[in-house]
């Protein structure tokens, strides 16, 4: 979330600014925040090589920490050779654009002491970062020695601005026994972690413990209780780095001061114990003034607009402040009109204005409540003329209304989110349904092109890396949707090729690197803004990817069975292992249902090899009709023994596919007398996948059937610890009889 904030002031100002716009994204390889792979202009292990570099732009802003001596390195021979670079963040280099980390922290420590806090601890980010995390660390430390508060180095702990290690962190503070009674963490997810050990340990928030957080992300506004944190302004922080970062690169060494900080202001909410406040503190500076005197119209309209400009502007980032301006303008103006005449239409048109346009650009309506503070409290007392009062009955009932319909345009956007983000998350379902079902890379490029619009991604590009010489990302390749025409090969560091995107329209594009557990495939470049669905996308395209991959060899090496037409064992064997291996990285079921044809030699016996064939064709065929699920495998295991591989399948949806199967067989008239099967069931997830260890227990399922009589399935359960024709019969079954 905090890159994302960054990234969509840095897109802002990019599309108003007209100029191209190369975004590398770095991926999450697991949940571990050690797995992290940044994308780099270098490929080196441990990070994945994405082509935006000095060759193909004119400046580039880097994110702080680099965490990595070869990252700090390259950057600094791009600083030497003068080469257009911005810091986004401190303690890599210079110039950069940072928060007040100090000014943050001393807020923060100075309200807790104001709620008589003496003992607060902090979780710190990470030790190895000389920026963000070490100004946050020493601004406690100085504020504590300043503050006079309990020095005892158990308030100190690492969580590595990540929820787990927090967790972990907390944790051992409490364990040490040190006496806290207030927690601040240098950045929210770090909270998030905290406030889980916490409650876990039995304390209250904020009775027992206070805490705090840093950066004021949008998720904190939904914890319980909502965090009292420093608003860090990341919009306006990537769109100043947009501008600073041209300023650079049109200007030349020297433009810009080494630092430009950003101010950083604490938002209290109950996680400290302070209640929501109705009128911030900057809706309260900005209209005291206002009281001062009687004022002309004019000058009062004028103070009265920027009185409300600037609260909007402290609730949250003005995307159009030219546009707010006249919106806070008119909004004033209807409203002196309305109490001067006596119509009150003038606030009301001015006011639905204000409101289309919130609804319109999808902006939260609240903020504009402190707006609405504004006109109440910097007009109270003010006379607009020798007969009538500002602050009278007429101002109260247009300002409760104007509250009213600020509160139901609130409600409208929370609801038409909801169902936005309901649309969006089907949307994704169906596109990683479709990739994961695709059998070949056509397939994958249709649904790409289908479906990514649906989630907000305009196009994307998959480009596959070709080795050259030693250099295994030298040469790329993005294949054509149309297979008669040839492949667009290009060297990766001229990416983007001529011709791949409109010569006439600005650039923005995020590379995220393609690679499946260690193996590097390409890059995609989609266009589109919003990161998160972009990351969910191209972990499934690689799967989607391999999975094609893996089945185009299947079919080389003809791992169909001649007599039935379903797969053979050998493919069984291999997608088995696939599937486990997917199961496994996505925590997802895997069921497995084994069917043996009852009495089938007695079959072969009486009407002969050849109508034993026929009869296992006609098997195969009920069994394929059984089980139709998009995802469903088919396979002939042996002889006269059939299995079914049924991906992100639970035990009772193998349940319904096994009925399925017998139903079909049940309704068959082909064969030369009554057939009738047996089957197993078994199923698994995550890291409980074996391969082995599922087969056996479907097996064992399967022979505890025939041992009940036959013509029917069984479940396997953990009692079942051996084939039923080995051993002792068990009295507890969970096998069911065909109707």
């Amino acid at each position: 979330m905090f890159y994302t904030g960054v990234l969509r002031g840095i897109q802002t100002a990019a599309r108003e600014q007209g100029v191209n716009l190369l975004v590398a994204c770095g991926m999450l390889h697991g949940n571990e925040q050690s797995r992290f792979r940044p994308a780099w202009p270098e490929s080196h292990p441990g990070m994945d090589f994405v082509p935006i570099g000095p060759w193909n732009t004119d400046g580039l802003l880097v994110f702080s920490p680099l965490r990595s001596e070869e990252r700090i390195q390259y950057v600094n021979r791009l600083e030497q050779d003068h080469f257009p670079i911005l810091f986004i963040g401190s303690g890599c280099g210079s110039p950069t654009i940072m928060v007040d980390n100090e000014g943050g922290i001393r807020q923060v420590l100075e309200h807790l002491v104001g709620h008589g806090h003496r003992e607060i601890a902090f979780i710190a980010g990470d030790p190895q970062d000389p920026g963000d995390s070490l100004s946050r660390i020493e601004a406690y430390r100085q504020g504590v020695r300043e503050l006079n508060l309990s020095d005892d180095p158990r308030l100190l702990e690492y969580g590595f601005h990540w929820d787990a290690a927090a967790y972990t962190a907390m944790n051992r503070m409490l364990q040490s026994g040190v006496k806290l009674t207030a927690v601040m963490c240098s950045n929210d997810q770090s909270a998030l972690g905290v406030v889980r050990a916490l409650s876990e340990a039995g304390l209250r928030i904020p009775w027992d413990v206070a805490v705090t957080g840093f950066d004021d992300q949008p998720e904190v506004l939904f914890q319980i209780p909502p965090l009292t944190s420093v608003h860090y302004p990341l919009f306006e922080t990537g769109y100043r780095a947009l501008l600073l970062i041209r300023k650079r690169i049109e200007d030349g060494p020297g433009a810009l001061p080494e630092t430009v900080r950003v101010s950083a202001r604490l938002i209290t909410r109950q996680s400290c114990g302070c209640f929501p406040e109705i009128v911030s503190a900057a809706v309260l500076h900005t209209a005291d003034p206002l009281r001062e005197a009687e004022l002309d119209p004019a000058l009062l309209k004028a103070k009265l607009t920027q009185a409300m400009k600037e609260a909007l502007q402290a609730e949250s980032a003005l995307a159009n402040p030219g546009e707010t301006s006249i919106l806070c303008a008119e909004l004033v103006e209807g409203f002196l009109q309305s109490l001067q005449d006596g119509d009150l239409s003038h606030f009301r048109v001015a006011l639905i204005q204000v409101l289309q346009r919130i609804e319109r650009n999808d902006d939260d309506a609240h903020s504009w409540q402190a707006a609405i503070s504004v006109l109440r409290l910097g007009t109270r007392g003010i006379r607009v003329d020798a007969a009538r009062s500002v602050g009278g009955n007429r101002g109260e009932d247009l300002l409760h209304q104007a509250r009213t319909l600020l509160s139901e345009s609130t409600r409208r956007r929370y609801m038409r989110l909801q169902l936005l983000q309901i649309y969006h998350d089907e949307a994704m379902g169906r596109l990683t349904a479709r990739l994961l079902s695709s059998l070949d890379e056509d397939q994958i490029h249709g649904t790409l092109a289908e479906d990514l619009p649906k989630v907000g991604v305009r196009s994307a590009q998959v480009v596959f890396f070709e080795k050259r010489d030693d250099d295994p990302v030298a040469g790329s390749v993005i294949c054509a949707p149309d297979r008669k025409m040839s492949p667009l090969r290009f060297e990766s560091r001229h990416f983007p090729p001529s011709g791949l995107y409109p010569e006439n329209e600005p650039l923005n594009l995020a590379l995220l690197p393609l690679s499946f557990q260690e193996e590097s495939l390409g890059y995609v470049a989609f266009d589109g803004e919003d990161l998160e669905p972009l990351a969910m996308v191209v972990v499934q395209l690689a799967s989607a990817i391999k999975g094609a991959q893996l089945h185009n060899k299947v079919r080389e090496l003809s791992l169909t069975d001649d007599l039935t037409d379903v797969y053979n064992r050998r493919y069984f064997e291999i997608l088995l292992q696939k599937e486990m291996d997917r199961s496994q990285r996505y925590n997802r079921d895997l069921a497995l249902v084994m069917i043996d044809i009852d009495r089938f030699k007695e079959y072969n016996d009486l009407f002969g090899h050849p109508a034993g064939d026929e009869a296992l064709r006609v098997v195969a065929r009920c069994i394929s009709d059984g089980a139709r699920r998009g995802l469903d495998v088919v396979t002939r295991y042996s002889g006269e023994e059939f299995a079914v591989i049924l991906p992100e399948t639970d035990r009772e949806g193998a349940r319904i596919v096994a009925e399925n199967i017998h139903g079909q067989l049940r309704a068959e008239t082909h064969f030369l007398r009554k057939l009738t099967v047996s089957l197993g069931i078994a199923s698994l997830r995550g890291d409980q996948l074996r391969s082995q260890e599922l087969v056996s227990q479907a097996d064992r399922a399967l022979y505890q059937a025939k041992h009940q009589g036959r013509d029917r399935y069984a479940v396997f359960e953990d009692w079942i610890v051996e084939p039923a024709h080995s051993g002792g019969v068990r009295t507890k079954t969970v096998n069911k009889p065909m109707p």
